[in-house]
Parts: structure tokens; C-alpha cells; sequence
């Protein structure tokens, strides 16, 4: 890593073997274009050609033109040749910072680093690519020069570090708390989630688009569709879950082999996971403002859970960056959450539920969408004469939109502790907040129709962080207001 006089720093140059390339392989599909038009014609001269040197010369152009400092308290960011960019951050409001290593990244010893200030595209600084020590080197630097309020806090190992006894070029600290790291036996969940399944979903899209753009007339479909139909339907089942199945687990290694969750001393949580790319997360402690408790269906009947962080800086399109721990065992998660959040009433502790009313509408809102795709399959089958068999899942239907009311309703419930507020909600994607109740900036009570005529309501709690705001569901409207009462007793008289 070059250094000037005047503080400014260069990339690593080992990206001049990846900026060209990269470039190159952004405009591939019109250079492919231009190859296949003039496939046909009788020339020899091959203009388009002279393309290769110019995007290489943009490449190296990147890095010679893109300088980083950090200096007066904010990191700066400065690219472009006839267009000069600057983008600045303070660093006392660094978030997050993600170090991502794709795998030509890897081979090269490099990283891109982002550091993000809030949770927008347009809130963040982009290095790409440092060498992966300069990068962590980066990330200490940024995450130990924060506020005295930060520095201050407990350390969950050692002595609390001022900021004046970081080194400038000081090495990731050895002494991390290690909180978490991945065992391989968890890969048996990965089926039993919407996100495994999604992964799967998407990775044969990806290869049926694969397989239909260079086989003959698509052959390999219409033979493994021969190849189907021959076999008894709960042969079908039975592969179709298979496959599912080892795409999911497939899935679930490339994001999440060798996760590790440690915290320093200064209680900056950091992951690091992946195993094609590889990917940094460090979370400054004092962004956190709580802990979300995953129970799917699957992993609840499983025994198992998946957290995640509620912080401000995390952008939604980097999906992941939240994980604390990836589906897992209960006994494991709920330590876990414990370590982070040290409150047993509101990690593990019972809560309050909501009433008759809240339990009407969620078998209301089960059994009349149930009811109406029951009614259909009988007129099918009495108006278009529909096989007779569909009839047997009218009764299956029924019970099931009764018991996943009564799930929906025991799942349904909020607490208050000293220190957070607590809620919880649904059945397939059952989630337990713990919000921190300093994090809370701001409330809304809100009434539909149906909900004030049975004297219901959902109130919303807003923060900066995670989702930006985080609901408690028809909870008795003199609750939802005692809620309030009791975190934010300052900001009652605004709902007189």
C-alpha cells in the first residue's frame, strides 16, 4: 500500500491484474455481439478488437486516479480523471465494515473493503481492492477511533482501549472473543428454511437457463421429462425433495462454511464466512440496537433457530451481513443471544399474549382464505366435473387453516424489561425482536376497520436500525398504549 506525503493512499497494485479484467468482463456481451454480427461479412479487418486495449487502459486508469486518507477525523475517498470525485465519511459515524473476497480476489491475497455510514448505497465508501492485511488493518483503525461513550463500554474481554493507544498501522487484535463458529452438522437445516429453498430455486433457474441455451432443441429436458413421467408419483416426491435438498445444502455452504462470530474488546462484533467468496462483516457495537430470533416452521419443528443483529449500516442488498448465527440448534442460539443481549426475560423469558380478539382474527384471517379454495374445489368438481380425489383435500385444508391460526396466536405476544422491548409474531416465519428500548425513536398506534371494531391494534415502535421499525401485533388498544407508557412515558401526551 503506497502512502503520499500529504497522507493520501493508493490501492494495492496487485488490482491491476483485476480492474482490466473486470472492465473486460462488463463489456464481454458487447463485444460478443459485435464478433457474431459481423461473423458473415467478407472483411478481415477486425476493428473491434482495438476495444481489448482501451477497456484494459480504463482499468488501469481506475487505479491510478483513485486515492483514500484518513485525516481530520472523516476517511475520504477522491477517483476520476476529467471528473473529480471526492466522497467523505466522519468516522465517528462509521457503522459497518464489510470485507468481501470474491475468488480471483482470493488468489491475489486482496479485498474489497465498504464502509458504510447508514444503510444506502449512497452512504458508503467502496475500496476495491486492498491487500486483505491492509484491509483488516483499515477496519481496526476506523472501528477504534470512535467516541469516548463507545470506548467506554464494558469489554467482554480485557481492559476497555483508549483511542490514543491504537497504533495507526495496528495488526486485527489476537484477543477476540471467539462467540461462535460454524459446526459442519448444522448443514442438516439448510433444507428446512425459506432462504434454502430460494437458493435451490434459484440455482436451477440458473442451470435449466444453462442447459436450455446450449442443448440441442433442449433435448436434456424433454429426456429427464421422459425419464420422470415413467416413475410412480411418489417416486416424483421423493426426488423432487432430494434435489431440492442437496441444492439447499449446497447453498448453505457456499454462504455460510467457516463462519466464525468474535468480539474485541471495544464489543465490535465481527463475522467472517463464506467458501468461494469470502466476506467481513464488523458491527459497531454502539449501532446495535438489538437481536432477531429466526424460528421458521421447519427449523422450530427441527429444534432449531438462526439470529440476527439489529443495527443500523447494513445495506438490504447485501444479504447476510446481518447473521449472527446461521440455522442452528436452540441450545446453541439462545446462549448465543444471551452473550449478546444479557437479558434472560427478553431472549428466552414468557410473554404477555393478546387476547380472545387476537386470536379471533388469527383464525379469522386462516380459515376464510381456506373456506374459499374449499368452496372452489367442490364447484370444480360439481360444475367441470373435476376428479372426485381433489374433494379429500377440502377437510385437510380446514384443519390445517384451524391449527396454523392457533399457531399464529400462541406465537403472538410482547414484553417489557428493563432494558428492551419485546415482540414476536408468526407461524411459517415466526421472528422474536429484542429491541433495545434507547433505540426506540419514535412510536405510531395503528387501526384498521376490523381492528378497532374488536379494540385491537398494532403498535409500531421506529428506530434507525434493521427494518426501521418493528410492530407489535393487535395487541388490546389500552396495552398498546401501557407499552408506550412505560418506555416512553415523555411521548404519551403526543397520543392525548
Amino acid at each position: 500500500m503506497n502512502e503520499d506525503t500529504d497522507g493520501w493512499r493508493r490501492l494495492d497494485a496487485r488490482m491491476l491484474l483485476v480492474h482490466p479484467l473486470e472492465t473486460l468482463i462488463r463489456f464481454l456481451p458487447a463485444l460478443l455481439a459485435v464478433v457474431i454480427f459481423r461473423s458473415g461479412s467478407d472483411t478481415n479487418d477486425r476493428w473491434e478488437l482495438y476495444a481489448i486495449p482501451l477497456i484494459v487502459a480504463f482499468g488501469v486508469l481506475r487505479w491510478l486516479t483513485t486515492r483514500y486518507r484518513i485525516a481530520d477525523g472523516q476517511i475520504e475517498l477522491r477517483r476520476g480523471l476529467f471528473t473529480k470525485q471526492t466522497t467523505t465519511a466522519r468516522l465517528d459515524k462509521v457503522r459497518t465494515i464489510d470485507l468481501t473476497a470474491r475468488v480471483y480476489h482470493r488468489l491475489l491475497g486482496l479485498a474489497k473493503v465498504e464502509v458504510s455510514t447508514a444503510g444506502g448505497h449512497h452512504d458508503r465508501l467502496v475500496l476495491d481492492a486492498l491487500g486483505v492485511d491492509a484491509g483488516r488493518r483499515l477496519r481496526a483503525e476506523l472501528l477504534h477511533r470512535l467516541d469516548p461513550a463507545v470506548t467506554g463500554l464494558p469489554a467482554p474481554t480485557g481492559a476497555p482501549m483508549a483511542v490514543d493507544d491504537v497504533p495507526r498501522e495496528a495488526p486485527p487484535p489476537v484477543d477476540d472473543e471467539l462467540l461462535l463458529r460454524l459446526d459442519p452438522m448444522w448443514i442438516r437445516y439448510a433444507p428446512l428454511t425459506v432462504t434454502g429453498l430460494a437458493s435451490a430455486a434459484a440455482i436451477v433457474g440458473f442451470a435449466t437457463q444453462g442447459f436450455s441455451r446450449f442443448s440441442q432443441e433442449r433435448s436434456v429436458f424433454r429426456d429427464g421429462a421422459s425419464l420422470v413421467s415413467r416413475l410412480s408419483w411418489w417416486a416424483d416426491v421423493l426426488l423432487l425433495l432430494g434435489i431440492v435438498s442437496l441444492l439447499a445444502v449446497g447453498a448453505y455452504v457456499l454462504t455460510f462454511w467457516g463462519f466464525r462470530l468474535t468480539r474485541n474488546r471495544l464489543g465490535t462484533l465481527h463475522t467472517r464466512r463464506g467458501l468461494l467468496t469470502s466476506r467481513e462483516t464488523s458491527i459497531d457495537a454502539a449501532r446495535v440496537r438489538g437481536i432477531r430470533l429466526d424460528e421458521p416452521l421447519g427449523l422450530r419443528l427441527a429444534g432449531a433457530r438462526r439470529l440476527k443483529v439489529v443495527t443500523s449500516g447494513l445495506l438490504r442488498e447485501q444479504g447476510g451481513s446481518d447473521w449472527l448465527c446461521p440455522p442452528a440448534p436452540a441450545d446453541v442460539v439462545t446462549p448465543l443471544a444471551l452473550r449478546i443481549r444479557p437479558d434472560e426475560a427478553a431472549v428466552s423469558g414468557p410473554l404477555t399474549p393478546h387476547g380472545p380478539a387476537a386470536r379471533r382474527r388469527r383464525l379469522t384471517r386462516a380459515v376464510v382464505p381456506a373456506t374459499l379454495v374449499a368452496v372452489a374445489l367442490v364447484a370444480a368438481r360439481l360444475l367441470w366435473d373435476w376428479h372426485g380425489s381433489l374433494l379429500v383435500l377440502v377437510p385437510l385444508l380446514l384443519v390445517g387453516a384451524v391449527a396454523l391460526g392457533q399457531d399464529r396466536y400462541r406465537a403472538l405476544g410482547h414484553t417489557v424489561t428493563p432494558g428492551h422491548l419485546v415482540s414476536r409474531h408468526g407461524s411459517l416465519d415466526r421472528q422474536r425482536i429484542v429491541l433495545d428500548r434507547d433505540g426506540i425513536i419514535g412510536w405510531k398506534v395503528e387501526q384498521s376497520l376490523f381492528q378497532r371494531r374488536v379494540g385491537v391494534a398494532t403498535l409500531v415502535a421506529t428506530t434507525a436500525a434493521g427494518a426501521q421499525h418493528y410492530d407489535v401485533v393487535d395487541v388490546p388498544l389500552e396495552q398498546a398504549y401501557a407499552v408506550l407508557a412505560h418506555v416512553s412515558p415523555d411521548l404519551l401526551a403526543d397520543f392525548a
